[in-house]
């Protein structure tokens, strides 16, 4: 199944952002989850360099 690049946008900036797949274990197994990945607006607060990488939410 494709998914749609325009599916997931940024909350901050409203720009599309590709889609991203995480593990979640699941009764011992991992299994794909998929969502919204890093933002790659350069102008936007949410922008990473290293999508891998989560920051702290800003408090």
């Amino acid at each position: 199944m494709k998914r749609k690049p325009e599916a997931y946008v940024c909350p901050t900036c409203k720009k599309s952002v590709l889609a991203a797949v995480h593990r979640h274990k699941t009764l011992g197994v991992f299994v794909p989850v998929w969502g919204p990945g890093a933002c790659q607006n350069r102008s936007c607060p949410e922008f990473r360099l290293d999508p891998a990488h989560k920051h702290s939410p800003a408090r």
